[in-house]
């Protein structure tokens, strides 16, 4: 008595032309291979996904994908953007304002009252003479001041933007010799500036830091009374990246420069 063996189950596929019913293609296959087949497509799919979310920008939508500090700049930012709005704001107020006087137009600004007062000539000047110690002291401030490169960085920034090294709001009190001293009164990130060079991280004897960043066009700003540093010397650094951490014994004491001159870093960002 013979045993009878069944026939292992096959699958075909046919393509077949849809203007002349011939077979184009035919792909038969296995039960095995047929699970090989799709786990096979399973796995490049899963592969193409993976590649697509970890290489290209969609990965900022997973979650927990965007940078530490993201949310900083984006404070930073935010408030950049409502100083600038503050300022054209002001100017246009004010041009609105010039525009109505000249053409005669009322204006919500003080009311100037034209006072009819007769013209007479000046007086001749009744300050006595420059002595020699006067035109002296005329002389060397000439001197000292004749290299003064102070009055070329508004020209050198022209096309930069500085941010605030805080992403919080304060009050900046400025310091004898230049810079500023702003206290937070808690431990926040300090972020550069603006993009540059690490050119030396120093350490105080009272356990604070010293943070000194080189930028472009000779400028150079100095972070000090840090705490934690997050970078090292020789590191470039971008706008917004977080260098240290302020410290919560001392303020934090920023200062810019330009070409060794000391500059005021409330006319080049907002607190």
């Amino acid at each position: 008595m013979s045993k009878n063996r069944s026939n292992p189950r096959r699958y075909r596929l046919d393509f077949i032309s849809e203007n002349t019913f011939n077979r184009v293609w035919t792909i038969r296959m296995g039960r095995a291979r047929v699970i090989l087949v799709s786990a096979g497509c399973i796995a490049a799919l899963a592969a193409m996904v993976y590649v697509i979310l970890a290489y290209t920008p969609l990965r900022r939508l997973m979650p927990g994908a965007l940078d530490s500090d993201l949310r900083s700049r984006y404070v930073a930012t935010a408030l950049r953007v409502d100083s600038l709005e503050r300022v054209a704001s002001a100017e246009r107020a004010y041009v609105e304002n010039l525009v109505a006087i000249i053409s005669g137009q009322e204006t919500d600004s003080t009311d100037y009252t034209a006072v009819d007062m007769p013209v007479t000539a000046a007086p001749g000047d009744t300050l006595p003479a420059a002595g020699e110690a006067e035109r002296a002291f005329v002389r060397a401030y000439d001197e000292e001041n004749r290299f003064n490169l102070s009055v070329l960085a508004p020209i050198a920034a022209e096309g930069m933007v500085f941010g605030s090294p805080l992403s919080t709001a304060v009050h900046a009190i400025p310091v004898a010799g230049g810079g500023v001293s702003v206290n937070p009164r808690r431990a926040v990130p300090v972020a550069a500036t603006y993009r540059g060079t690490v050119t030396g991280v120093y350490h105080d004897p009272d356990g604070t830091s010293t943070i000194v960043v080189q930028h472009p066009n000779d400028f150079v700003s100095v972070y000090g009374g840090v705490g934690d540093v997050f970078v090292e010397r020789g590191q470039r650094v971008s706008p917004g990246q977080r260098l240290a951490h302020t410290s919560t014994r001392v303020p934090l004491v920023f200062e810019l420069w330009h070409n060794g001159t000391a500059l005021d870093p409330r006319e080049y960002m907002a607190f």
